[in-house]
């Protein structure tokens, strides 16, 4: 490759990177990008989404890859300790909760965020998560703010508050969150969330 060859590869490299850098989300109004995922979720209420996810009270953390499987309103929650590789299963529904897991044996209880804190250590709000992480409003109560762009940058209710960090378009789908941040001083807890699948209502 001569000097000339590589300079014309070197410009067209750099250009490309600068339009990848300037790409900009198209903006809607607020809340248009959510009425799209609830209506997204309305045809698709059978859904999937693995990750890993962090916890903190600010001195000690651990982290724990899952996987989520919700089907209207009955949500399956797999959880598994990165160190020491404890496993936890969650079922819940309004009617109530129950974990499988090390150690634990058959747990029942009527509020999954409770139970989650008692046998697996950590306080995560998974009732409110269970929408939140889809991008969605888990009731009227909800406090909510939008992004320049109209999507959501943050809901809370109750103690809890979540963080919107980045979004990402799936091959198929409605833009979905790839990364979230649940606070209720002292704790954190970190979401990334990597593969969204629905499952087709006709199959």
């Amino acid at each position: 490759m001569n000097v000339r060859t590589r300079r014309a590869v070197l410009l067209a490299l750099s250009l490309s990177m600068l339009l990848g850098a300037c790409a900009v989300r198209e903006q809607r109004p607020e809340g248009e990008w959510l009425e799209e995922r609830q209506s997204w979720f309305e045809n698709y209420p059978d859904w999937r989404v693995t990750g890993r996810l962090s916890v903190s009270d600010g001195e000690q953390g651990g982290q724990m890859a899952f996987d989520w499987r919700g089907q209207g309103s009955q949500h399956d929650l797999r959880l598994r300790s990165v160190v020491g590789g404890k496993q936890w299963r969650l079922m819940f529904n309004e009617g109530g909760a129950l974990i499988e897991g090390s150690d634990v044996g058959l747990v029942r209880a009527e509020d999954p965020d409770l139970l989650v804190a008692e046998i697996v250590g950590w306080p995560i709000p998974v009732s409110q998560l269970a929408y939140w992480l889809r991008g969605l409003t888990a009731s009227e109560d909800d406090r909510v703010s939008f992004a320049a762009d109209g999507t959501m940058d943050m809901i809370g209710q109750d103690d809890w508050t979540l963080e919107y960090l980045r979004y990402d378009q799936p091959a198929s789908g409605p833009l979905m969150p790839e990364r979230v941040q649940a606070l209720s001083p002292p704790y954190r807890v970190r979401m990334i969330l990597r593969t969204w699948r629905w499952m087709d209502p006709a199959a």
